[in-house]
């Protein structure tokens, strides 16, 4: 019920700052009509010259509406993502993995239901890209090295994460014919000047690939980073003990395709799978059907400019109500307590011609899915979130 208050309250605003021509469609839309929903006639002109102005008005007042109601679900995307406008971008390639392989790019089921309801979207995944800082680490004058720091997001929590793995290319090497050992350190410092540095040994990698991508668990550090208040970028050292390359040399992928992240799942996700569950829809509309029922409508994010920075889905059908909602069959189909409560209050009204105000039932919302958004927040980091009633699952007569 509540979206479609925002709604009514968003078509009224933009309809105030749209002049003259707005005003005139609202009110074809709801004053010029019947019971039946139907267009008035106008008896003043020549009737071929009505039907000919009616198929114009509502033209523009489909138009109209399409525009105003892009505008409010662009208006919703952004307040669940805490965005005042749209994130601006650089474009760069994304790692292999990340347009690759499934278990990194989020499943858009559009039938999945969160666990919560809550305004404000959910972060289910977020991928998180090094920054070029290598005051950070102190490289070993010994082996290869690579120093990768991280900016962690700052909406996720310690109890957020169920998983943090970090993704390495490891690059050739001369003596790739033995197992390889790289030495993943934690680097943090001694004082709050950040003058000594301190490493840690978080794990030990073993391969025996020449080349290729490496996944390694760092669950723990990544729970402390986010637990650490002082600073939100911290730093990982790779160093790999065996290779023969020079030991000024990265002994991993710095390229764009091959670039090394990190990736933090968390437990949205696995509560997002366990309550996946769908409803009973309502009628969809269907050429001559007038009862209350659910339309198509298709939000492309390449047509509307947004693009550039949600990766998945494309687009997707958020659907909204329309039709009658005059006919005892209408709210009948609808199925909710509050619609079996409300046919009784008017079948009360027609039996005891009780004399006050008119109750006209409305064609409107009654269940929603959800939305999964895969998109660039910066040019760090990716996230997946999951905002809460963004498709219209059914509608009935409130």
């Amino acid at each position: 019920m509540r979206p479609s208050i925002h709604l009514v309250v968003a078509l009224t605003i933009l309809a105030n700052l749209a002049g003259a021509k707005v005003p005139s469609v609202f009110g074809v839309f709801f004053s010029n009509s019947n019971n039946n929903g139907d267009l008035q006639e106008d008896n003043s002109v020549p009737q071929t010259l009505a039907a000919h102005a009616e198929k114009q008005d509502y033209k523009v007042i489909e138009d109209d509406f399409a525009k105003l109601r892009i505008e409010y679900i662009k208006n919703q995307i952004l307040k669940k993502l805490r965005l005042k406008e749209k994130p601006t971008i650089t474009p760069s390639e994304l790692p292999k993995p990340i347009k690759e392989y499934e278990n990194l790019l989020p499943t858009h089921d559009m039938g999945i239901q969160s666990y919560s309801d809550d305004f404000y979207g959910k972060t289910t995944q977020a991928i998180i890209f090094p920054y070029e800082d290598e005051a950070r680490c102190s490289r070993t004058i010994r082996f290869p090295s690579a120093c990768l720091p991280f900016q962690m997001p700052n909406d996720i929590h310690t109890t957020d994460v169920a998983i943090a793995e970090l993704w390495i290319h490891k690059e050739k090497d001369d003596l790739d014919e033995h197992n390889q050992t790289f030495v993943i350190y934690e680097v943090t410092h001694w004082d709050t000047k950040k003058s000594f540095q301190k490493t840690t040994p978080i794990a030990i990698q073993e391969t025996s690939l020449s080349e290729g991508w490496l996944k390694i668990d760092v669950t723990y550090v990544a729970k402390n980073w986010l637990d650490f208040q002082d600073s939100r970028v911290h730093a990982i050292n790779i160093v790999c003990k065996t290779c023969g390359m020079d030991k000024t040399k990265n002994p991993i992928s710095f390229t764009n395709s091959l670039k090394p992240f990190l990736v933090i799942y968390t437990h949205t996700q696995q509560r997002r799978t366990l309550s996946h569950r769908r409803h009973k829809r309502s009628a969809n509309c269907e050429p001559g059907l007038n009862e209350c029922c659910r339309e198509n409508f298709y939000v492309s994010f390449a047509e509307i400019g947004w693009d550039d920075w949600i990766i998945k889905p494309e687009g997707y059908n958020a659907y909204f109500c329309k039709g009658s909602c005059t006919t005892s069959s209408a709210i009948t189909l609808s199925a909710s307590q509050h619609n079996t409560i409300l046919q009784k209050v008017m079948n009360g009204h027609k039996r005891n011609r009780v004399v006050g105000p008119e109750i006209t039932p409305c064609c409107t919302a009654i269940q929603f899915q959800n939305l999964q958004l895969f998109y660039m927040q910066s040019n760090k980091t990716l996230t997946t979130k999951l905002l809460s009633n963004m498709i219209v699952d059914s509608c009935g007569c409130m």
